[in-house]
């Protein structure tokens, strides 16, 4: 089995680089960029187009891996938002059953997102193996259940790091006087993330979303497995640039969206509503994800212990507030997946991404989203003029052409924000007021290449640009 973390957001050594762009300067440190020095930046008749992607490719990271049956790329391509760190991962898995390619955004940390990527694929991968074997069923039982279970698991074992922590685990006596001084508590649990007792109730404080997307070794069914707001989407160009067909694989799990709001009223009748302004609370934007149990556990716990995991998104006296407002029946994020299963042709492309790329999307309507998705993924050719001015009158800016070598997973992320248009590229990668979230781009594409009668396989480090033969898993950074 190969597992592939598809980012280089964390752990990078080193001394920081400085990169001085026309009176701009970036501060490179363990891939997580401070903005430094006054601007403007310079305009774009100082600032040439390849000083603004030197700049780009600095604050973000991309990879292509190819797989081992010799005919599937995954891209990656990650951009950092506005913000001291990426709290965006991407990974794949495969195994002899199929391949697993997942986006897992963090909030309030990357503390989870990261856990996640390097542990939940391979659970979920050995889970789906076992319940094919023990329970003697097919695959799609088989892939809906271990990914549904094992995602629920996963989350349960956030809160259980935390008990295991305790000397009666999760006998322990959360009303106990003793543990209303702080001090009591991290005599337990440590006082820095150093301790890793303190780090494993890091896990349970803080979030994730999970986008995870289970493909068949013949790339003709695909399993989605979502928390939160991350997107999947298939689809196909014509040889003229239209797009054929584009669909998108799964459920959003956030406050505007109405089957949320509804089944959070449904599960909590007797209590005021717990959408506010769109959010939970009017505070965490999704609905569903993983850790988060502040808002899962017993208020006794979350409110006065899991808070000593600092910083917590969610104080003592926000907690009491929600309480005797009457919100007391826990939990209030769920951590119980959508699961959507999809038959696919084999050569489709396949594009995930990150919120960040959905807030970028937002003034779109719902087809026109998802085709200029598949169109800045796929295609293998500049578009016809007609097609360049419909996309240029929907986004402002016109395409960049397509050209060989090109990183499927960035040509979407810097088609979508700002094309060929330079002062929107400066807007993107300038520090300003206006809030930019992570985006995190994942494109799985399906393809034979013949070279000398047989076939090859090379992964290329897009960053040094030095490949290598396909061997043994290892980050690539």
């Amino acid at each position: 089995m190969i597992s592939v973390d598809l980012d280089a957001s964390s752990g990078l050594g080193g001394r920081p680089e400085a990169a001085n762009f026309e009176g701009l300067t970036w501060l490179k440190l363990n891939f997580n960029f401070i903005y430094t020095g006054t601007m403007p930046f310079a305009p774009p008749s100082r600032a040439s187009r390849e000083e603004l992607d030197t700049v780009f490719e600095m604050i973000g990271h991309k990879s292509f891996h190819t797989l081992s049956d010799n005919n599937t790329r995954i891209f990656q391509s990650t951009f950092q938002g506005k913000k001291p760190r990426n709290e965006d991962r991407s990974v794949f898995y495969e195994s002899s059953l199929g391949t697993i390619v997942a986006i897992f955004d963090g909030h309030h940390s990357d503390e989870l997102s990261e856990y996640a990527s390097k542990t939940l694929p391979a659970l979920l991968c050995e889970r789906i193996q076992k319940t094919l074997v023990d329970e003697d069923r097919n695959l799609d039982h088989a892939v809906r259940n271990s990914l549904s279970a094992g995602i629920e698991d996963f989350d349960r074992s956030l809160l259980q790091g935390f008990y295991d922590i305790w000397p009666k685990k999760d006998q322990t006596d959360w009303d106990d006087p003793l543990w209303l001084d702080p001090g009591e508590v991290f005599e337990v649990i440590g006082y820095s993330r150093v301790n890793p007792k303190f780090q494993r109730a890091r896990y349970a404080v803080v979030g994730s979303t999970a986008l995870v997307v289970f493909i068949d070794k013949a790339k003709e069914n695909v399993w989605v497995a979502s928390l939160g707001d991350s997107e999947a989407v298939v689809g196909k160009m014509k040889t003229d640039g239209a797009v054929l067909r584009s669909k998108r694989l799964n459920d959003f799990h956030n406050g505007k969206d109405e089957k949320e709001v509804q089944r959070l009223n449904a599960e909590h009748p007797d209590e005021p509503p717990v959408i506010k302004y769109g959010r939970v609370f009017g505070s965490l934007a999704v609905t569903r994800a993983l850790g988060n149990h502040q808002l899962k556990a017993p208020l006794n716990l979350a409110a006065k212990i899991l808070l000593c995991a600092y910083p917590a998104p969610f104080g003592d006296d926000w907690m009491t507030e929600l309480a005797q407002a009457g919100h007391v029946n826990r939990p209030y994020i769920s951590s119980t997946p959508s699961i959507q299963h999809h038959v696919i042709d084999n050569d489709d492309v396949l594009v995930l991404y990150s919120d960040g790329l959905g807030y970028e999307l937002r003034n779109l309507d719902e087809k026109d989203k998802l085709d200029l998705v598949v169109t800045a993924a796929a295609a293998d050719h500049a578009l016809p003029e007609k097609l360049q001015k419909v996309w240029s009158d929907k986004l402002g800016h016109r395409f960049i052409a397509p050209k060989a070598g090109d990183n499927l997973a960035e040509r979407v992320i810097k088609n979508v924000c700002f094309g060929t248009d330079s002062e929107k590229m400066i807007e993107a990668i300038a520090p300003s007021s206006e809030p930019w979230d992570d985006i995190t781009v994942v494109v799985h594409q399906h393809f034979v290449v013949q070279l000398h009668g047989r076939l090859n396989t090379i992964v290329v480090d897009e960053d040094t640009k030095v490949g290598r033969p396909y061997g043994a898993a290892s980050r690539l950074l």
